[in-house]
């Protein structure tokens, strides 16, 4: 914190000792922006070097905007210390936590309907998977069955195979014709 800010907090709370009606002084002034209050605007003119410059001078308003900024700044830190949040910072978050309850309210309802979905495809792919299984068991049984009667046609086959004579090397050879 800057020295002039303490300067006029502990010149403050010395005067403050002297009556409430300074405290009730004091939020209104900050509330208009550190202006009326005369007494509070000296105090704080003194504490910030600002009695040094002609009140119409270009120095004056620039150094008046520097000296308001650190005020206000160091006043935010003082409060701060005591666990004190500024009300429209507590207004900003309650605002921000109004919008995140409604967007979380409308990705829970996103993720209901989306389970819904999920469930019924699960469904539908259930059915498919049966359906391919039994794509699957006709395909296989008709597969059986083409064995089956390739089978039938081999030990048909091998039937006429006696009728044939084989050469010495064991390899068959072209029956006789009488």
């Amino acid at each position: 914190m800057d020295r002039h800010f303490l300067e006029f907090w502990g010149k403050y709370l010395t005067d403050a000792a002297k009556g409430q009606k300074q405290l009730e002084d004091m939020a209104a002034w900050m509330g208009q922006g550190l202006r009326g209050f005369e007494y509070l605007a000296t105090l704080f003119r003194k504490s910030y070097g600002l009695e040094r410059f002609p009140e119409d001078s270009p120095e004056y308003v620039k150094t008046w905007k520097k000296a308001e900024q650190d005020f206000r700044r160091s006043f935010k830190d003082y409060l701060s210390f005591f666990g004190v949040v500024l009300r429209e910072e507590h207004l900003a978050l309650v605002k921000q936590y109004e919008e995140l309850k409604e967007t979380a309210a409308a990705q829970e309802e996103t993720i209901k309907h989306l389970r819904l979905l999920l469930s019924q495809k699960m469904v539908d792919q259930g059915e498919a998977f049966k359906g391919f299984q039994d794509v699957a068991k006709e395909q296989a049984a008709q597969f059986q069955e083409l064995m089956n009667s390739l089978s039938k046609a081999f030990k048909v086959g091998k039937g006429s195979k006696d009728s044939k004579t084989t050469s010495k090397e064991g390899s068959p050879s072209p029956a006789k014709k009488n």
